[in-house]
């Protein structure tokens, strides 16, 4: 497919639900928000369909998203039947990590080449700020179970939240360092509570802005053997001596 621009788009995102284990504070109130109903969901069927007919119209990528994806029952199961598709040559899945442990091997099983892991911060006080929730040990062997086994490529995701120096932004870079990692530094999206979270920080001192804070993490960030350490909006972030990319 060739978009008004001419550029070809050959990849895809779904979700495949709107529920989520964690209140990240930048995503959603605490609260959380109303649940779409399951009438109003798109079956496995309907999805697989749909990317059926993406696929014969040049789409080669899939990626799976939510919410949080994995809270998806059977999604396994949709990933196996998504992956053979005559034409799909990739497919991957967000997640926060919390189920990943567990779900580990059936997705690689299933098929599902890569995963991405949202992580703002490795220390449990501020994750627990950050998501509202106390699952960071969870993400951690999710993580650790990841790294061990290698049957999918790990990629992690990270948001630098203005303001929270004790988010310690360069343990998350230093995953790279000794494992086969690839961490990108993205900017909070400013849409949604985001807006409203980035307000909030914004006037405090010493926040800085994203793109400072990444190349902060950047220039400390020396020897990567196995990773890459990146931010996804500039060129100036490729790590010497880091082999692969975000």
């Amino acid at each position: 497919m060739i978009d008004g621009y001419g550029r070809t788009i050959d990849y895809v995102r779904i979700s495949v639900t709107d529920r989520c284990n964690l209140r990240c504070v930048y995503c959603m109130p605490e609260e959380g928000v109303g649940s779409i109903s399951h009438e109003e969901i798109l079956r496995f069927g309907e999805i697989e369909r749909v990317c059926q007919i993406l696929a014969e119209n040049g789409i080669q990528k899939i990626k799976l998203t939510g919410g949080e994806p994995l809270v998806r029952r059977r999604l396994p199961e949709l990933a196996a039947a998504l992956k053979r598709i005559p034409g799909i040559k990739s497919l991957t899945i967000t997640t926060n990590g919390v189920l990943l442990e567990e779900m580990y091997d059936a997705l690689a099983d299933a098929g599902v080449d890569s995963v991405t892991i949202s992580l703002d911060t490795l220390d449990a006080s501020v994750y627990r700020q950050l998501t509202r929730r106390d699952e960071i040990e969870a993400v951690r062997r999710g993580l650790r179970t990841a790294i061990q086994k290698g049957r999918m490529q790990i990629k992690i995701n990270c948001v630098p939240v203005l303001g929270i120096e004790e988010q310690k932004l360069l343990e998350v870079a230093e995953l790279a360092k000794n494992h086969n990692v690839h961490v990108r530094f993205i900017e909070m999206m400013p849409i949604g509570m985001g807006t409203r979270w980035k307000r909030h920080l914004e006037p405090l001192p010493r926040a800085g802005t994203w793109q400072e804070m990444a190349r902060a993490i950047i220039s400390q960030s020396l020897a990567f053997r196995g990773g890459s350490v990146l931010s996804a909006r500039s060129a100036i972030n490729s790590v010497p001596n880091a082999i692969g990319s975000g």
